[in-house]
């Protein structure tokens, strides 16, 4: 009668762990990452609750892999997010960085802050984006820069930069799609 009983009990909790397991899967399934460097990157985060780092990585080919950080503490989440450019969406993006001399920008800039009654204000954002094609090699970084709407746009940051981060934010959020959730 015990061992019925302990193989009862044995049996409920495979049962369970296994349940466990298919409703909350904590392996990230296999994404393909294109050999290489990319020829575009953009890393990005924000000091406010929830949000992560912010990883874009856009390949020769077109394919773009996109991570963002989500969540705090137990509830802190990676999504992955995949997808491609067209040809011509790439040459258009890359001959923007050219066009806009990306290339004369200096390395490094910090938004001096905006004065307020009896301080100063910045922003919590940093921001680095990279361009490695043909001829044009170029990393510039920036940060504390103000949003007047929630991050969609740095009107105070250097031209080009702002045009550019808007739209490797527009490929990010509509051009990929979700592939997967891990817990971090």
């Amino acid at each position: 009668m015990k061992l019925y009983v302990g193989l009862l009990v044995l049996g409920v909790v495979l049962v369970g762990v296994g349940s466990w397991f298919l409703f909350n899967p904590m392996l990230v399934p296999a994404i393909e990452i294109p050999e290489g460097r990319p020829v575009i990157t953009m890393h990005s985060s924000f000091r406010t609750i929830g949000n992560g780092p912010n990883h874009l990585r856009i390949y020769q080919d077109g394919i773009v892999i996109y991570t963002e950080g989500k969540g705090i503490g137990l509830e802190a989440t990676k999504i992955w997010r995949t997808g491609q450019l067209e040809k011509e969406e790439l040459a258009s993006l890359l001959t923007f960085f050219s066009d806009s001399n990306f290339e004369s920008l200096d390395e490094f800039y910090e938004f001096p802050g905006e004065s307020t009654n009896g301080g100063t204000k910045v922003g919590g954002m940093s921001l680095t984006i990279s361009i490695e094609y043909e001829n044009l090699q170029k990393e510039v970084s920036a940060r504390q820069y103000l949003s007047p709407d929630g991050g969609m746009t740095y009107p105070d940051m250097p031209y080009p930069l702002d045009e550019i981060y808007k739209k490797l934010k527009h490929i990010a959020e509509n051009k990929t799609e979700e592939v997967a959730r891990e817990s971090i």
